[in-house]
């Protein structure tokens, strides 16, 4: 099933960030509270898909933002999440694109696309080679969707063309 914006989904912040906490907001439904905390200060985008909500949150902390991934059932618990972030990296969420099924691309970390490819049904990760780097999930065997990467067409180097004086 194809992804579709989910205008009514927004958020309201509840706990700001400091160096001890993470921000945490409260997801808001056509303008109504719902009680429903999560981890995360920018509402970036709500994605519906089937009987789910895919939420995007960043935590709004310069040169080290982090993007929070929570896939939300009907009853708005999660039921897949995950976070990416890389030290000293600065993470904006762009270039959002739901052109194929059960997929959204974007641009976060670097200059890579980022895939997020949902199932549907729980499929089985060895927690250790599942993610790549820069994306961390709780530790668990099953998941409801997968993160992966590629590179922008401009940082793949053939081997015909030669490094740069500098590398």
């Amino acid at each position: 099933m194809k992804l579709v914006h989910a205008p009514d989904f927004s958020i309201r912040r509840v706990v700001e960030s400091s160096s001890e906490t993470v921000p945490i907001s409260e997801v808001i439904i056509a303008g109504a509270a719902t009680g429903k905390l999560l981890e995360g200060a920018v509402f970036e985008a709500a994605l519906r898909w089937n009987d789910y909500v895919l939420i995007f949150l960043t935590n709004d902390v310069p040169f080290e933002d982090s993007l929070n991934i929570y896939l939300l059932d009907r009853h708005l618990n999660v039921v897949d999440y995950a976070l990416m972030y890389a030290a000293y990296s600065t993470g904006i969420f762009s270039r959002l694109d739901l052109s194929e099924a059960n997929t959204a691309r974007f641009h976060f970390l670097g200059e890579s696309t980022w895939t997020l490819r949902l199932f549907s049904r729980k499929q089985f990760f060895l927690p250790i080679l599942g993610s790549p780097l820069g994306v961390h999930r709780p530790f668990t065997f099953f998941h409801c969707f997968q993160i992966s990467t590629q590179p922008c067409a401009k940082q793949v180097r053939t081997e015909n063309q030669p490094a740069s004086a500098s590398s």
